[in-house]
């Protein structure tokens, strides 16, 4: 069997949207070639995309998908003789579209013949097009901004899939003549007008910056050099031990910088240092080297009981955080019965939220931070959300809420979860990042065995 790769997967992006792939898209598709999935079957699901579906007419016969095919490869309608094959096969029940495009571009028989010229003219073409949209996915790749706007479900402010569109119209013009890399960049560079300017303003720079955490306990004096030098493989960050005490690194010399819009996913074994990097960000924590500048307002979602005193009743809780938002108790009411009829607390809103039970007090927290939208949020899933029977209003909620962030941090071991909001992925291990890229490569790297002998086993 010979080896598939990416020129592979660019053929069946050509055949069915007509554009390059984006990267992300590329690299899920590679992961799944690992996983045994084949072409054929690859084929099959991209036949069922939303995005392929919605470029045929629900009224278009397959005669209008099969030249809209070869259009996107070669720049033609299928000619007589190969119109006529195709429309014979398709005549069998369990012959389908993605069967054809299989078919026509990865068929070792030769299924039919055409003029030898016309042959020789559209593999110059296909070829043409092939390397102009690897050159084209490679340039998006190296940009994370480029790689949020380039793909099928874009960010706010653009309309999902607008820059796909100007993807397929630059590759509707490859024909006989090779495309440099300074054409693509060209192209590139048409997409940064001025809604792009927001991804390229930095929300948050981080330059060599660590965090260190004190350990204020008796047990400290008892351990030993051999534990305080050493990481633990199970869990948390390096301990290092000295005359004045011991110290957990729970961060150690992180670089990075995230771009206004940017929607980020924190991946990591337990103790690998998310939740320490969001209280980093939202300055609950303070580096104790390095520099960070915070150019928005990070809200912290990050616990039950963080911002709330359980000595407090529910209404108080509710007071206190609407006067630290907006400063007075104008329009209060109105807010107060917004959470009421959310949470479901009804007359319990008035006791201390100490006699609330566990998810009584998740529901009001949950209501509370998320009745209203944020700058940039950093969320940690181990916040919960309480009662079983409150949970889908609380997903559908929650959904909202993260939508509505211009930039998003979200610590989750749930793929799903970072998949559905997260553009960017972050891997860490003991404290340090261990990868930094588009969210698939940073899911393919985190299940790989060289991160999982360095974190999980001794």
């Amino acid at each position: 069997m010979r080896n598939v790769g990416s020129t592979d997967l660019q053929k069946l992006y050509l055949a069915y949207f007509g554009r390059p792939a984006d990267p992300s898209g590329k690299n899920y598709w590679l992961s799944q070639l690992k996983n045994l999935l084949t072409l054929k079957d690859i084929s099959n699901e991209f036949s069922r995309q939303e995005e392929y579906i919605k470029s045929i007419p629900s009224d278009k016969s397959i005669e209008f998908k099969i030249n809209k095919v070869y259009l996107n490869l070669f720049n033609r309608k299928a000619d007589f003789d190969s119109l006529n094959y195709w429309l014979k096969m398709v005549e069998n029940p369990e012959y389908n579209i993605s069967d054809f495009v299989y078919n026509l571009l990865f068929s070792a028989d030769k299924y039919l013949s055409i003029q030898l010229e016309q042959e020789a003219k559209d593999k110059e073409i296909l070829e043409n097009k092939l390397s102009a949209a690897e050159i084209f996915t490679n340039q998006i790749s190296k940009s994370i901004s480029l790689v949020n706007l380039y793909k099928p479900d874009s960010i706010s402010p653009w309309i999902a899939g607008n820059i796909l569109i100007r993807g397929s119209n630059f590759l509707s013009t490859v024909t006989n003549k090779k495309v440099s890399l300074e054409d693509v960049n060209k192209v590139i560079r048409s997409f940064t007008g001025s809604a792009i300017k927001i991804l390229t303003q930095p929300a948050i720079e981080i330059k060599e910056t660590s965090l260190s955490i004190p350990i204020y306990s008796a047990e400290n004096r008892s351990l030993s050099k051999r534990f305080a030098t050493k990481v633990i493989n199970i869990t948390g960050g390096k301990l290092k031990q000295s005359k004045s005490g011991t110290n957990v690194i729970a961060l150690n010399k992180i670089n990075l910088t995230i771009m206004k819009g940017e929607r980020v996913g924190l991946i990591g074994h337990n103790g690998s240092g998310k939740s320490s990097f969001l209280r980093l960000i939202s300055g609950i924590y303070l580096p104790t080297r390095g520099n960070i500048k915070i150019s928005v307002d990070v809200y912290p979602m990050l616990q039950k009981t963080f911002l709330t005193s359980s000595e407090l009743s529910g209404i108080d809780a509710c007071k206190a955080h609407y006067l630290l938002n907006h400063h007075s108790l104008v329009g209060f009411d109105s807010f107060l019965q917004e959470i009421i009829d959310f949470s479901g607390l009804g007359s319990y809103i008035s006791l201390p939220i100490k006699t609330y039970s566990e998810g009584m007090s998740a529901r009001l927290i949950f209501s509370i931070l998320t009745s209203s939208p944020h700058e940039c949020l950093a969320i940690d899933e181990g916040f919960g959300t309480g009662d079983a029977d409150f949970f889908d209003r609380a997903e559908d909620r929650m959904k909202q809420f993260m939508e509505s962030a211009a930039t998003l941090f979200l610590a989750s071991h749930s793929e799903g979860l970072l998949k559905q909001f997260c553009d960017r992925g972050i891997v860490f291990s003991h404290g340090s990042i261990a990868f930094d890229g588009p969210l698939d490569a940073a899911l393919n790297y985190y299940h790989t065995h060289d991160y999982y002998s360095q974190n999980f086993i001794e």
